[in-house]
């Protein structure tokens, strides 16, 4: 009879420190599935926060860009004009030489046909 009480007793020990055990594990998996699910909120946040922030360097590397492109596209332009006006100056320069050089060597030769017929 005491053999079985102290069977009992034993068995009564190891499922205590069985149930002690299971209780203790059950804790640190619920808090460790609080400690995964914190983490996972951290990187969603972070990941959307990434997003946001690309999304605004896009946006500000867009319009600089746009600033850029009509920035240059001014300069361009305004370089064209003053190239047609230089091109349009040396243009009337170089007539007005050429056309002097022909009256001249029209005006010579009117010059020697009157001494030919005079």
């Amino acid at each position: 009879m005491e053999t079985m009480y102290f069977v009992l007793g034993m068995l009564s020990i190891i499922g205590a420190i069985t149930m002690v055990t299971i209780v203790w594990g059950i804790v640190k998996i619920s808090k460790l599935l609080k400690t995964i699910k914190q983490h996972e909120e951290w990187i969603i946040n972070n990941e959307r926060q990434i997003h946001d922030n690309l999304y605004r360097l896009r946006e500000d590397l867009d319009r600089r860009m746009d600033n850029m492109e009509r920035h240059i596209n001014s300069h361009i332009n305004e370089l064209k004009h003053k190239l047609d006006i230089r091109f349009k100056d040396q243009l009337d320069q170089n007539k007005s030489y050429t056309d002097s050089r022909f009256d001249k060597v029209a005006s010579g030769l009117t010059d020697t046909k009157q001494l030919i017929k005079g």
